[in-house]
């Protein structure tokens, strides 16, 4: 009978460890990729992705290379010397572009940035700004009778405007 009580409690442990270890498989599955960004070299970055940094450097030496992963996404990033600082390019490994960030200085902010800024951060903060061009590609089309448009990143992640809710894609004018 202590044999079978013995038996019985190591059964009941290797079910209890055998369930923790799916558990733990399950939240690791489940878990989004990490998002993080590490500095590489020039070599590491896919040609396609080069060619596509150095484009849009126009002929500025590329100083800096970066892999990142935002929302699950693999991308790369080249900084170059602008008029004003450094301009940082996003692109996929593919080398299509998905944002430029370019330092500016506060003077050449849009008044109302500028003020909203100021105000949120305080009277005497030091403002760093950069300007942010996003790539959204916007899509039109016709379904159900009704004219549509989706935009998108350029790795295929949907985009939306600021009030518009997930989900809902914009209606048109009929006459479009």
């Amino acid at each position: 009978m202590n044999r079978a009580v013995t038996h019985m409690a190591l059964l009941g442990v290797l079910i209890v460890l055998a369930g923790g270890v799916w558990a733990f498989a399950q939240d690791k599955i489940a878990q989004p990729k990490q998002e993080y960004e590490k500095k590489v070299k020039e070599s590491e970055v896919p040609p396609a992705a080069m060619a596509a940094l150095k484009k849009l450097a126009g002929g500025a030496a590329l100083i800096e290379f970066a892999e990142e992963v935002e929302h699950g996404h693999k991308y790369f990033e080249g900084t170059w010397k602008g008029a004003h600082g450094k301009i940082d390019g996003l692109v996929t490994p593919t080398g299509d572009v998905v944002e430029i960030e370019e330092t500016m200085p506060i003077e050449q902010v849009p008044a109302a940035v500028r003020e909203a800024l100021q105000k949120e951060a305080g009277k005497d903060a030091r403002i760093t700004v950069e300007r942010k061009t996003l790539y959204i590609y916007e899509g039109h089309f016709k379904k159900d009778g009704r004219g549509r448009e989706l935009q998108f990143t350029a790795e295929g992640r949907a985009y939306y405007e600021q009030g518009r809710a997930p989900g809902r894609e914009a209606e048109e004018e009929e006459d479009e």
